[in-house]
């Protein structure tokens, strides 16, 4: 008889699936195969005006202000992309300095220039002196499918990245096992997983409507053969085939 227990997202999408794993809910990140080598899209001119005002009592940074907040938005937000017309510019003009900063916090700074964002990830350090400021989160295998969906919508409109939550139940609904007749059940997992996907900053609500906006870090997150390995995995346990990798034994919670 199938196992048709929900297996979790380690189990399914974790070791064994790529050669390498990066931080949970992220693919491993190369710079060849994800961040296009293109030309800088500015957005304005130099930010810089040359003064270094101070900003507080005690401040005695050498960066200019508007260096100075582009850094803190790199560490504190989950991403920050060319619709911030204030970091975005920052980011490309002090971008050395920048990620100079950051590499001593052990972060490493990343550019997408072809979808225009840019985000922290936590470095690789062996020394046990080493401290993670960072933690990532690990998505559900229903964020992680409905991630997949989410790609490519973004690559099919990057200009104008907007999904309707119905559409993204529709979509999810395709995957329901054929033997679950529990539909509102399935539906409130969806919806779970649009929050998740909300609370990870890979979308955005547009206020009093039941759109959001799909941000480019979902191409950093997957690229196109990661989306048609996890596509074949997930079709599989929607046929009601336990993923490969997975032990039928083995009990796990969803």
């Amino acid at each position: 008889m199938p196992d048709h227990r929900e297996p979790l997202f380690e189990e399914v999408f974790g070791a064994g699936l790529f050669a390498e794993t990066g931080p949970a809910g992220h693919s491993p990140l190369s710079a060849a195969e994800v961040f296009a080598d293109v030309a800088d899209q500015a957005v304005g001119a130099h930010v810089d005006s040359g003064e270094r005002p101070v900003r507080f009592d005690g401040d005695t940074s050498d960066l200019p202000a508007e260096a100075c907040w582009a850094l803190q938005e790199l560490v504190a937000a989950p991403h920050l992309s060319d619709r911030n017309k204030h970091h975005w510019p920052a980011v490309l003009q002090y971008e050395d300095l920048l990620r100079s900063r950051l590499s001593e916090l052990g972060l490493i700074l990343e550019i997408n220039r072809e979808y225009r964002y840019a985000f922290t990830r936590q470095a690789q350090d062996p020394s046990p002196r080493s401290r993670t400021i960072l933690r990532s989160r690990t998505l559900s295998l229903a964020a992680s499918a409905l991630a997949l969906y989410l790609y490519q919508q973004y690559v099919l409109a990057p200009d104008e990245p907007v999904v309707e939550t119905a559409d993204m139940i529709d979509h999810m609904l395709a995957y329901k096992r054929a033997d679950d007749t529990d539909e509102a059940g399935f539906v409130k997992k969806v919806r779970a997983a649009i929050n998740a996907l909300d609370d990870a900053a890979i979308i955005k609500p547009i206020k009093g409507t039941s759109r959001y906006i799909v941000y480019g870090v979902i191409t950093s997150i997957l690229n196109a053969q990661q989306v048609q390995a996890l596509h074949e995995r997930y079709t599989a346990i929607a046929r009601g085939e336990a993923p490969a990798g997975v032990d039928d034994g083995e009990a796990a919670d969803a």
